[in-house]
């Protein structure tokens, strides 16, 4: 990727703003003209927590950064000076934003999250979801675009720092660092690693689990206080079986004469049930026979009375007969007479019809009574035999509550039996549980290597030291790269942090370029962009200043010279370089170089308009 401006916005100032030309920019000035700002303003942008507030940024709202991705696209990172969430544009702006932005990212790196600017970033460097290792158990975190930023954009305390280029500082990240610069050079992570335990964390967890148990087994210990040892307890088990057998079997002789009380009882009531039904029948047909009974005897009353009275009828009265219904005029001296005859022979044969009827309903009634009464004597008996049954079997209830009883108190007592036992048996599996713990051992971390091939080393080490003789550093001869711990440039057999701090400086700034003309060379993944402050500590006399320290080494003008011009040609990626010093002539194509006079109105005082 390749930054393209850096420009400050507000509501009512006008935009502070610097282009960053596609190969080399140089801004140089005075001391406090804003040059340092400019490398704080773009690691804010790229994920920073916070930027330092200025006097002369009082009105500013909004900084933006311009960027040409790796996938051709131009777009617009924005961000409140005061800090918060990055919004991304998919535009070159120059101009505080009024319309929404396309995306709206997270400043800080979240594992597993594609929201945020560090993701976003990674992704267009094709290291989306790498993992680094960050300790010596091999255990890998998350790449996030703030492990890259302090081999690209190295302020003026980190190029004189004491320290490898490649460690951001960060006590606890030097193994991630390190990992991180493997990754750059051979484009592999870390993902494939097995990972070890923690021997301070396992040894803390180890003493809370056996602290655990030990309370477990206190717990289960007084549970059993008092109780008799596992194998006394297993012996009563076994005595306590054989009582419960024995007395299983006296009891299942009293259930099953119990169970055939019941079932004689039960056929009782069935019978019961059949004679009362009987009884019921009867004297439902009782009554109703007895109704007919009346019936008949009724007739029979009305009829003796028809007869008795009919042979008057004729004899009281003048006008048609009332027997036969013949007009007087046909009627003999002896009507009367013989029609009383034939009404009294009707009479009597209605009589005796009836009373045969009533003598057979007599005799029905007679045998339904019979069936009644013996109906009747066979519920009683059924009743009293079904009495006699309640009355065994309450007594047999009676004689089987003592070998009851004793069965309750048996299965009670084998059941706290068999507990105890089960909480000695759990006590022996937490015991051994508690020796296998306590006898645990961290699993060991397989040792690795760093992970750079010596191909890598070798071709690394010789862009280093090729750089810097090209720079004209002197002792560049005998210089090269150093893998022994964290990798570092060593000239003439000294270590870089040994020498002074113009050395250091551009020893710094020789490995960085290199590792960015290493990556963009091999096509590995790097941010393509650099921005160095104060590189090169320059005297302008040959001979060295009087009030110079002894170690502070600094360069000559020819080494200005080399590392601008390098910077400017040779190198493929994009550079900012930041001095306090005039820099040589920096006249070839794809340059820019920006002077901050430190004065209010004269020239362009700094980075924010005066």
């Amino acid at each position: 990727m390749r930054l393209l401006h850096l420009t400050a916005v507000g509501a009512d100032v006008p935009a502070a703003s610097v282009e960053f030309a596609p190969r080399l920019t140089v801004i140089y000035g005075a001391s406090e003209a804003g040059k340092s700002y400019i490398i704080d303003a773009l690691n804010f942008m790229l994920g920073a927590r916070a930027l330092r507030s200025i006097p002369e940024g009082i009105g500013y709202q909004t900084m933006l950064l311009g960027i040409d991705l790796n996938d051709g696209r131009s777009v617009t990172l924005a961000r409140d000076l005061r800090g918060g969430r990055v919004s991304v544009f998919e535009d070159d702006l120059r101009e505080l934003p009024k319309r929404a932005p396309d995306h709206s990212l997270s400043a800080q790196h979240v594992t597993g999250s594609e929201q945020t600017i560090s993701h976003y970033l990674l992704n267009d460097l094709g290291l989306a979801g790498a993992q680094v290792r960050k300790n010596d158990r091999n255990q890998v975190q998350a790449l996030g675009i703030r492990n890259l930023m302090h081999l690209c954009l190295v302020d003026e305390e980190r190029i004189l720092a004491k320290r490898s280029p490649v460690e951001s500082g960060v006590p606890m990240a030097r193994t991630a660092d390190r990992s991180v610069f493997k990754l750059l050079l051979e484009g592999q992570d870390d993902s494939g690693l097995s990972s070890g335990e923690d021997p301070t964390q396992f040894r803390r967890i180890n003493r809370g689990q056996v602290e655990v148990l030990d309370r477990a087994l206190a717990q289960l210990h007084e549970h059993v206080s008092g109780s008799p040892e596992r194998p006394s307890l297993l012996d009563q088990l076994a005595r306590l079986n054989d009582s419960i057998a024995q007395n299983s079997r006296s009891v299942a002789a009293w259930l099953d004469a119990r169970s055939t009380l019941v079932a004689r009882r039960s056929e009782l009531e069935q019978e019961a049930l059949r004679h009362r039904n009987v009884v019921t029948d009867a004297r439902a047909l009782s009554a109703r026979f007895g109704l007919l009974d009346r019936k008949y005897s009724s007739d029979l009353d009305r009829l003796g009375m028809v007869r008795e009275v009919g042979t008057f009828l004729g004899y009281f009265q003048g006008g048609a007969c009332v027997l036969c219904g013949a007009s007087p005029e046909h009627q003999n001296a002896e009507h009367a007479v013989y029609e009383s005859a034939e009404v009294s022979l009707s009479v009597d044969a209605e009589i005796e019809k009836t009373t045969t009827l009533r003598r057979d309903l007599s005799l029905t009634l007679g045998r339904i009574n019979d069936e009644e009464r013996r109906a009747l004597a066979s519920l009683r008996e059924a009743q009293s035999a079904s009495q006699a049954i309640d009355d065994q079997l309450a007594q047999l209830e009676r004689d089987m509550r003592p070998d009851q009883e004793e069965a309750s108190r048996l299965m009670e007592t084998r059941s706290e039996t068999e507990r105890a036992i089960g909480i000695w048996d759990r006590i022996e599996e937490l015991e051994a549980l508690r020796a296998s713990v306590a006898q645990e051992r961290p699993q060991k971390t397989d040792e690795v290597a760093e992970g750079i091939s010596s191909q890598s080393q070798r071709e690394f080490s010789a862009i280093v030291a090729r750089i810097v003789t090209e720079w004209g550093v002197p002792g560049a001869d005998e210089c090269s790269v150093s893998f022994d711990g964290a990798p570092d440039v060593v000239m003439q057999q000294r270590d870089r942090v040994d020498r002074g701090k113009g050395m250091r400086s551009i020893l710094h700034a020789g490995f960085v370029v290199g590792l960015g003309e290493f990556c963009i060379e091999r096509d590995r993944p790097h941010p393509g962009f650099l921005a160095l402050d104060t590189p090169v500590l320059t005297y302008r006399d040959a001979e060295k200043r009087e009030d110079a320290e002894p170690a502070d080494e600094l360069m000559t003008q020819s080494v200005a010279r080399s590392m601008y011009a390098y910077l400017a040609t040779s190198y493929p990626g994009q550079s900012i370089v930041l001095e306090n010093q005039t820099p040589p002539s920096v006249e070839a194509d794809g340059c820019s170089v920006y002077f901050f006079t430190g004065t209010p109105g004269v020239g362009r005082s700094g980075f924010f308009p005066q």
